[in-house]
């Protein structure tokens, strides 16, 4: 589930075609000259990089001298994240953001804190299994909500989801617009139903967005139409990796190539390192192919879940079941699946959880 440094194979900055040289750019762009950055044009300098956790989320937003983490991926993520940290030369966290409390956002999110002691932690409804790892290194936990602007050192991001809390945990996700040397970008969690709406209606009162973190991990259950209508991406990046819940889903890539919308995903390029300069310019790395996605992954999930509600199969004939944050799988008849009970296959089970020591599931 773990990817890649953040250099690669692949280089683009937003001037020609992605991969072609580095001084190439997504197609689409006009090219357009480069001035000499100045002392203070390199000060301004903003990375951005999408960390290849598999199945999860995790992403770094460096601006100056302040460094911030949106989620932390599932259990077993810490060595990718802290690898993309220690490339960029991070010692320590300005600031963590948790956009929901699910494990594939949260589990690889306390090694990480211990590691680099984030001094503030923004969430929604929580942090989740983090929570205790942020209390001990002494981060302030801020609930933040719809209408407030954080200082992400010289950016500026907008939180544009939760209004209030519903009680899901997905529709409820922390979304962030962050604006970087007059690029919009646009980071969702697992948002979903009438929040996403509601973000979509937001953004189309602005410029388009530049990039797009799709939701659910290109779920069918998110990126909709009529959000895309709304926010009208130039690029977008899905965080996934292998898994039983066929992200992304075939609907998902068709609507946001429907939308004109050039798609890069983790799992097909491994980490995707941004570089956005004071004059707006963008350069791209890839850690692996520089190629866009153009189709859906095989996967031998139905398809219809998110990462916390999925359909996923089974392997082997035999079936195990996971909850929405707990870091184990189970047998079905497990006390531990009281509040939720989610299917996947034992080889994903095994590759992402531990086995529960109560009901003792095959390993």
């Amino acid at each position: 589930g773990c990817g890649g440094s953040a250099a690669g194979d692949g280089a683009t900055s937003d001037a020609g075609t992605p991969g072609a040289a580095p001084s190439a750019t997504p197609a689409g762009l006009k090219a357009t000259p480069k001035p000499k950055p100045t002392k203070s044009a390199r000060k301004a300098v903003t990375k951005i990089v999408f960390v290849d956790v598999g199945q999860g989320d995790a992403a770094i937003i460096k601006s100056g001298s302040w460094t911030g983490l949106i989620d932390g991926g599932p259990s077993g993520s810490e060595g990718a994240i802290e690898a993309a940290l220690g490339k960029l030369g991070v010692r320590r966290l300005s600031a963590v953001v948790v956009s929901h409390p699910h494990a594939d956002h949260t589990g690889g999110l306390s090694g990480v804190v211990y590691d680099y002691r984030p001094r503030q932690a923004y969430v929604g409804e929580g942090a989740g299994n983090a929570t205790a790892a942020l209390k001990s290194v002494g981060a302030r936990i801020v609930k933040v909500r719809r209408g407030t602007t954080l200082r992400f050192g010289a950016l500026r991001a907008k939180v544009l989801n939760p209004g209030s809390l519903t009680g899901d945990a997905n529709e409820d996700s922390v979304v962030l617009l962050v604006d970087a040397s007059g690029k919009r970008f646009l980071f969702t969690g697992d948002v979903t139903g009438t929040n996403e709406a509601l973000v979509g209606s937001i953004c189309a009162r602005g410029p388009p967005l530049y990039l797009l973190k799709v939701a659910h991990h290109g779920s069918r259950d998110s990126t909709s139409s009529s959000f895309l209508s709304g926010a009208r991406p130039q690029f977008a990046l899905i965080s996934v990796g292998p898994n039983s819940y066929g992200h992304p889903a075939t609907e998902t890539i068709a609507a946001l190539r429907g939308a004109g919308t050039r798609i890069y995903s983790t799992q097909k390029n491994g980490t995707v390192t941004l570089t956005v300069a004071a004059s707006g310019a963008v350069a791209w790395s890839f850690a692996r192919s520089a190629k866009p996605v153009t189709k859906a992954a095989s996967s031998s999930g139905g398809g219809t879940g998110a990462s916390t509600s999925g359909t996923g199969g089974s392997s082997g004939g035999t079936k195990v079941f996971v909850t929405e944050t707990g870091e184990c799988y189970h047998l079905s008849g497990c006390r531990y699946l009281s509040r939720s009970k989610i299917p996947i296959s034992l080889r994903d089970a095994k590759a992402r959880y531990r086995p529960c020591s109560v009901c003792k599931p095959p390993t």
